[in-house]
């Protein structure tokens, strides 16, 4: 496996007193480093236990997943994760939330301050490092999430429907600011969403899986100029892509529009 992320043949099987649940099936993902993957699917199709394996937090039944070569078994340090829940500790301020990722990892908190704040600024939360979360917005809050999962330079950012929650105009602006950093560092970068035009507008190729158990049943690349406006949700072949991926639900039996 000489991918920077690879999963050959991964299974994923949760054994209960009744029967086995069988939520990930037949896995085979090969990652190229610097790419923006986005992975859709139904609820329940394994998309998020997916993304746990990838980040050493479950533990794969059989098959094989490496970062870089290596087996993950633990969540690996060159790995940064954004959840749809931001988990930001209430008692601490803005960044001092940031630099949980520093302590997370066993590294001097203080030696990653002038690096919280460069990345505060870059998503404009300058203006709020002393604030705490319950005074920012839940847009705010998820760019303090996306600042910690950044600080110590992750070379693979896992993001589990980060923007879920949101409304859509912070939805669409979070968005662009997402691909603006990814162009500016080319992460390597796994996103989870449910929204067909949000994994287009992101990805370099979208992973459709299905569920019962969970597949990756097609994977498209996506062949749009970067950076993307937001205009080229207006164009007729990023509305091809939809109709692809909406087509192939369809098939699976999956979406019934």
């Amino acid at each position: 496996m000489a991918g920077f992320l690879q999963a050959k043949e991964l299974n994923k099987v949760y054994h209960s007193e009744r029967a086995p649940v069988h939520a990930l099936e037949n896995i085979d993902i090969d990652i190229t480093e610097g790419e923006f993957i986005c992975i859709v699917g139904p609820s329940g199709c394994g998309k998020s236990t997916l993304l746990r394996c990838m980040a050493g937090l479950e533990p794969i039944s059989s098959g094989r997943l490496a970062l870089q070569g290596k087996d993950i078994v633990t969540p690996p340090k060159n790995m940064g994760v954004v959840f749809q829940r931001d988990l930001l500790l209430e008692w601490r301020n803005v960044l001092d939330n940031v630099l949980v990722a520093a302590e997370f990892h066993g590294y001097d908190a203080r030696q990653y301050k002038e690096r919280a704040k460069e990345l505060l600024a870059l998503f404009r939360l300058s203006a709020f490092v002393d604030r705490y979360p319950r005074e920012l917005s839940g847009g705010m809050r998820q760019r303090v999430s996306i600042c910690r999962a950044l600080l110590t330079d992750p070379q693979l950012l896992l993001m589990d429907e980060p923007f879920g929650a949101l409304d859509p105009f912070t939805r669409d602006e979070l968005n662009a600011e997402l691909q603006r950093t990814w162009l500016a560092t080319k992460k390597t970068v796994v996103f989870i969403t449910h929204s067909i035009t949000e994994a287009v507008y992101l990805g370099d190729r979208v992973l459709i899986m299905s569920r019962n158990p969970g597949r990756v049943e097609k994977i498209i690349p996506i062949e749009l100029q970067r950076p993307r406006g937001a205009a080229v949700q207006d164009t007729a072949r990023f509305a091809e892509y939809v109709v692809d991926i909406r087509e192939t639900f369809r098939e699976l039996g999956i979406y019934k529009g």
